[in-house]
């Protein structure tokens, strides 16, 4: 285990050019940073100062706006036309879907609604805090179609690398309502490289997305298939671990194994020698939607140019609308969607840690949380273990 940093930073400060024209908080300690923008309330940046500079989340190569400020007339050009161009035009890294996770429905289209619900387009109010685990942030929005207050808790451990997060949904109607829960994470250049960056989870039963997600596919539509080896329209498999210098674009719904109460995420480049991980509980989030768009899309604001790749850790397989996953019902014996019971609050945490590894690194085969610590096992026949203190969260 490596040594701990020896004080604790600053707390968390607003900048008001976070990205050109957006303002945000940016935390900061010792070991690196976190920023999260007022516009969608996305968390746009993570760094560990042992990497450099490098930020692994996705920075759309168009400028972005904050989506509140997006109107079809004058910016559908720029960002597309309802219902992804309010989306599309303030998302960055790592944004929330909720209350539902993929497109609305025909009529909530008519109805004004945006792709990924309310929360990733509107204004979030966002203050300093500070608690037991360190300095952060809290983020809250009001969802008044929905009628739910959503609010997260972003924590920096003072002297190891990792963020504490918090997310709280509470149901101010009088009725159970169906929700969708997506942890929209997405990694962009230049931590994603082709052929190098390596995409770890616990997966197991998986199925590739409908022939209407992709102009160019590569994995044969609808497939059902055990992670990470998904068959191909050319009639071969494909390692989803790593991505394929070509230009395609798929979708891919993985079920977590069902015996490990604590799942993850993990994305890391060996090169850049930088390993981000998520650990949440498998209860919250059986799903995780891998996404990748390797300059396939041709609309605006995409235009062929944008190579990004999503671990979407979820309580849904599929970016559809909600009704669709409420008549799907369950895939593979697991539930497509969960409750928000009427009048109630509903809690999820997670984890996202930072390590340093070493250049030929190959990869995540296990995480494992304790009172006091996580420990990483490498893939490999010989693996190493990375370790970092954490106090009792998850």
């Amino acid at each position: 285990m490596s040594s701990p940093m020896r004080r604790a930073g600053p707390a968390a400060r607003r900048v008001p050019n976070l990205l050109p024209g957006r303002a945000g908080y940016r935390i900061e300690t010792d070991w690196g940073r976190v920023a999260v923008l007022e516009g969608g309330g996305h968390i746009c940046e993570v760094n560990l100062k042992a990497c450099g500079e490098l930020n692994p989340l996705w920075t759309p190569r168009w400028k972005t706006i904050d989506p509140q400020r997006y109107s079809p007339s004058r910016h559908a050009r720029l960002y597309g036309r309802p219902p992804d161009g309010r989306l599309l035009a303030g998302i960055v890294g790592h944004n929330l879907s909720f209350d539902h996770f993929g497109p609305p429905s025909r009529e909530e289209v008519a109805a004004g609604h945006s792709t990924h619900g309310e929360a990733p387009s509107m204004k979030w109010k966002i203050e300093a805090a500070r608690n037991v685990l360190g300095p952060g942030v809290k983020a809250s929005v009001l969802l008044r179609e929905a009628q739910v207050r959503f609010t997260r808790i972003l924590s920096l451990d003072p002297r190891w690398p990792v963020v504490y997060c918090e997310e709280q949904a509470e149901n101010l109607s009088s009725f159970d309502r169906p929700v969708s829960w997506c942890e929209h994470v997405t990694f962009g250049p230049p931590f994603v490289e082709p052929g190098l960056t390596i995409f770890d989870m616990p997966g197991t039963r998986a199925k590739a997305c409908p022939p209407s997600y992709s102009t160019q596919p590569i994995i044969k539509p609808n497939a059902e298939f055990k992670w990470p080896c998904a068959p191909t329209l050319a009639g071969g498999t494909l390692n989803l671990r790593t991505i394929p210098n070509r230009r395609f674009g798929n979708y891919t719904a993985q079920l977590l194994d069902p015996k490990a109460p604590i799942a993850f995420t993990s994305a890391c480049n060996p090169r850049l020698r930088l390993l981000v991980v998520h650990a949440f509980r498998r209860a919250d989030f059986p799903w995780v939607g891998r996404w990748v768009e390797s300059c396939c899309r041709s609309q605006p604001p995409w235009r062929q140019r944008t190579l990004c790749c999503g671990m979407e850790f979820s309580s849904t397989p599929f970016s559809v609308p909600l009704r669709e996953s409420v008549d799907q019902n369950r895939l593979f014996g697991e539930k497509t969607y969960r409750w928000l019971p009427a009048k109630s609050t509903v809690a999820i945490r997670f984890l996202m840690l930072l390590f340093k590894v070493p250049g030929d690194f190959r990869g995540v085969r296990r995480v494992s949380v304790t009172n006091h610590a996580t420990t990483i096992v490498e893939m490999g026949a010989h693996p190493r273990r990375l370790r970092s203190r954490v106090h009792p969260f998850l």
